[in-house]
C-alpha cells in the first residue's frame, strides 16, 4: 500500500497531511505527484471526488517550497506571484484556496483570491486563485505581474469552456513565460481543449494513460452501484432517517467515510443518536463504521459474517476503492453531491459497474410539509417583487434581527393556513378572499400582509444549465427525450426550453430536478458529454413568472405548444419550446 512519504514529500507537507488525518494517497495523486515535483507539465480528465486538488497542490508546492527554503527569493522584490489556480467561478477558487492554504503555509507560501473576502492583498501572496476573467483585469490593470509565474493550473478546464471564459485563459497563457510549469486539469476532452492542450501543453503526462492501440470491445457490465445525490449538510441526517428505518434481523450495514477521522464524526453523530455502534458478528449493532484501508471481503473473513448494505458516507477515489467496498453488494450505494456526479460514472465505468439512483424508503409528513413550505418561500425570494412587504416591515428591523422577523412571519403565515386548509376551501370562498382583502387595505388596494385564505400554490420550477446548444444539433426534442427517457420522467414535467448556441436552459419542476442532474451528468448527446447543473446565472434565460403553474393548466400553454426564436438580429440564436399540456402531443 503507497503511503505519502513513498512519493518524496517534503517533512512540512507530510505533517500537515498527518494534522488533517489524510493517510493515504487516491490512485491520481500517486500518479501524477512525482511528476509535478520534477517540473513535469499534466493533462488529467479528473474531477471532484478523485482527489485532484491536493494532486497538483502538493506537487507543485513541494516544489516551490524547497526553493523558498532555500532562499532562492528575491526579498526585496516583495512577493511574486508563482503559482495561478484557474477555476471556472469564483466559489470554486475560494474553495480550492482554502483547501490549499494549510499545506502552502507550511511551506512558507501565502494563498489568496481576488476580491474583498481576503485579507492579504494580491501582490503578497505567491498562490492567486481566481477565474480567467478576474485575473485578466488583474493584469490589464496591472495590479497583477505575470512574469514571475512558475506554474499554472487549469482546474476545470470543460467548465471554463462552457462559462465563455476559453479566450480570457487563451490570453492569459500567451503572458506567461515558456517556462512555466502547465497543468491542465478536466471532465470531459472537447475538441476546443484538445487543440489547447496541443499548443500550450507539451510534453505532458496524461491521466488516466491513453492505451497505444483502442480497445475494439467494451467490457460487460458486471454489476450496478446505485448512488443518491444529497448536499453535504443534509448526509447524516439522510443517513439516520436511512438507518431509523431499517427493518430489525438481518446483517447490520457498512459504512465507509474518506478518513478515518471523518470516520469518527460520523460515529460520534450517529451514536448521540441512539444508534449502537459495533462489529458485523455483535448482537443489536445498527451499524458498522469501517476503517477507511478495510474492504468488505476483509470484513466478511474478519468477523466470518456477512456484512449487510455498503453505504459510502463520501464518493470513493478511484475504482479501486469503489470495488473494494462496494464489489459483490448489489444494494449498495454512495452518497455524493452533484458535482462529485462525473467522477462517480468515471471510476464505475473503469470497474465495469452501472451506475443507477435510488430513493431511501423514508417519509415523513410532517418533514415533507416542512420542506414544501420552504420551497414556497425560495420561490417568492426568487420571483416576487417583495419591496412592499419589505416597507411594510422595515420599523420591525430596527428593533429585531432580520431572522427573527422572518421567523416570526413564518410562524403567524403557518398558524393562519394549516396545511390542506387552502385545498379543501369550496371554490366560492377562495374566489371570495381576494375583494375582501382588498377592501380592507386603504384605498380599495389590496393587503400587502399575508392573507389568511391562499389558494394552492403554484407548482415549483427549477432551471437547468445543459452544456450542449445549437451549433451541436441539439434539438428541444432530443433534450425532452434524454429527460424523459434517462430520467423516467413524463415529459408533462418538463417546461421551458431555450436552446442557445453552445449551451441549452432547461425548466423542470424543482421535486425532480436532483434526479435529472444526476441521471443526465455525464451522459452523451450528439457525440458531447453532458454537464447538467442548477442554472446560475440570472441573464441566461428570464425569470419564470411568478405564477407559473404545471402543464395542462397554464393558460400560455396550447394544446399544440410552439416554438420560435428569440433575440434580435446579430443576437445568439436560440430555440424556445413550451411543452404542451399531457395527452396532446
Amino acid at each position: 500500500m503507497t503511503v505519502f512519504p513513498d512519493l518524496g514529500l517534503r517533512d512540512e507537507l507530510l505533517r500537515t497531511l498527518e494534522d488533517e488525518d489524510i493517510e493515504q494517497p487516491t490512485a491520481l495523486q500517486q500518479a501524477v505527484i512525482p511528476v509535478l515535483r520534477r517540473g513535469g507539465n499534466l493533462v488529467a480528465r479528473a474531477s471532484a471526488g478523485a482527489g485532484k486538488t491536493l494532486a497538483y497542490g502538493l506537487g507543485v508546492l513541494d516544489r516551490l517550497g524547497a526553493s523558498h527554503a532555500a532562499g532562492d527569493d528575491d526579498e526585496d522584490a516583495g512577493t511574486p506571484v508563482r503559482v495561478l489556480i484557474l477555476r471556472p467561478t469564483p466559489e470554486a477558487a475560494e474553495h480550492t484556496a482554502l483547501s490549499l492554504v494549510p499545506y502552502a503555509q507550511s511551506s512558507g507560501l501565502g494563498v489568496m483570491v481576488p476580491g474583498g473576502s481576503w485579507g492579504t492583498p494580491l501582490g503578497a501572496a505567491a498562490v492567486v486563485a481566481a477565474t480567467p476573467q478576474d485575473l485578466l483585469a488583474a493584469v490589464r490593470s496591472s495590479s497583477l505581474k505575470l512574469d514571475s509565474v512558475e506554474a499554472v493550473i487549469v482546474d476545470g478546464a470543460a467548465a471554463i469552456q462552457e462559462l465563455g471564459q476559453f479566450d480570457a485563459l487563451e490570453t492569459l497563457l500567451d503572458h506567461l513565460p515558456r517556462d512555466a510549469q502547465r497543468v491542465l486539469l478536466t471532465t470531459t476532452v472537447t475538441a476546443e481543449i484538445d487543440d489547447l492542450v496541443d499548443r500550450r501543453v507539451k510534453r505532458a503526462l496524461r491521466y488516466p494513460p491513453e492505451a497505444a492501440v483502442p480497445e475494439q470491445t467494451t467490457a460487460a457490465v458486471e454489476g450496478q452501484i446505485g448512488y443518491i445525490l444529497v448536499p453535504e449538510s443534509q448526509k447524516l441526517e439522510l443517513l439516520a432517517r436511512a438507518l431509523g428505518a431499517r427493518e430489525q434481523g438481518g446483517a447490520a450495514p457498512v459504512l465507509f467515510c474518506r478518513t478515518d477521522e471523518r470516520a469518527a464524526t460520523v460515529a460520534e453523530a450517529l451514536t448521540t443518536r441512539g444508534f449502537m455502534l459495533g462489529d458485523l458478528d455483535e448482537e443489536g449493532t445498527d451499524v458498522m463504521v469501517a476503517t477507511s484501508g478495510i474492504t468488505r471481503e476483509e470484513l466478511a473473513s474478519e468477523t466470518g459474517e456477512e456484512p449487510g448494505q455498503t453505504i459510502s458516507y463520501d464518493v470513493p477515489a478511484d475504482e479501486a476503492t469503489l470495488l473494494a467496498r462496494h464489489r459483490g453488494d448489489a444494494d449498495s450505494i454512495v452518497l455524493l453531491e452533484p458535482r462529485e456526479m462525473p467522477h462517480l460514472r468515471e471510476i464505475a465505468t473503469r470497474a465495469n459497474l452501472r451506475t443507477r439512483s435510488v430513493t431511501l424508503p423514508i417519509s415523513s409528513p410532517a418533514l415533507s410539509g416542512l420542506s414544501t413550505f420552504r420551497e414556497e418561500i425560495r420561490q417568492a425570494l426568487r420571483e416576487e417583487d417583495l419591496g412592499a412587504q419589505m416597507l411594510v416591515l422595515e420599523p420591525l428591523f430596527e428593533e429585531f434581527s432580520p431572522a427573527e422577523v422572518a421567523a416570526a412571519a413564518a410562524s403567524l403565515l403557518r398558524r393562519r393556513r394549516p396545511a390542506g386548509a387552502a385545498a379543501s376551501e369550496p371554490d366560492g370562498e377562495r374566489q371570495g378572499a381576494a375583494p375582501a382583502a382588498a377592501a380592507a387595505a386603504p384605498g380599495g388596494q389590496a393587503s400587502v400582509l399575508p392573507r389568511t385564505e391562499v389558494g394552492p400554490a403554484p407548482a415549483s420550477w427549477s432551471r437547468l444549465y445543459v452544456g450542449i446548444g445549437t451549433r451541436d444539433g441539439a434539438r428541444p426534442g432530443d433534450l425532452v427525450g434524454a429527460i424523459t427517457g434517462e430520467a423516467d420522467i413524463p415529459g408533462s414535467r418538463v417546461g421551458k426550453i431555450d436552446i442557445r448556441d453552445s449551451f441549452s436552459i432547461v425548466e423542470v419542476q424543482a421535486d425532480v430536478a436532483e434526479k435529472v442532474i444526476g441521471v443526465l451528468n455525464g451522459t452523451t448527446m450528439k457525440g458531447r458529454s453532458l454537464r447538467v447543473d442548477y442554472d446560475r446565472s440570472g441573464d441566461r434565460a428570464r425569470k419564470p413568472s411568478p405564477g407559473r403553474r404545471p402543464p395542462g393548466g397554464s393558460p400560455d400553454r396550447g394544446a399544440g405548444g410552439g416554438s420560435g426564436s428569440a433575440g434580435g438580429s446579430g443576437g445568439t440564436r436560440r430555440t424556445i419550446i413550451r411543452r404542451p399540456p399531457r395527452g396532446a402531443e
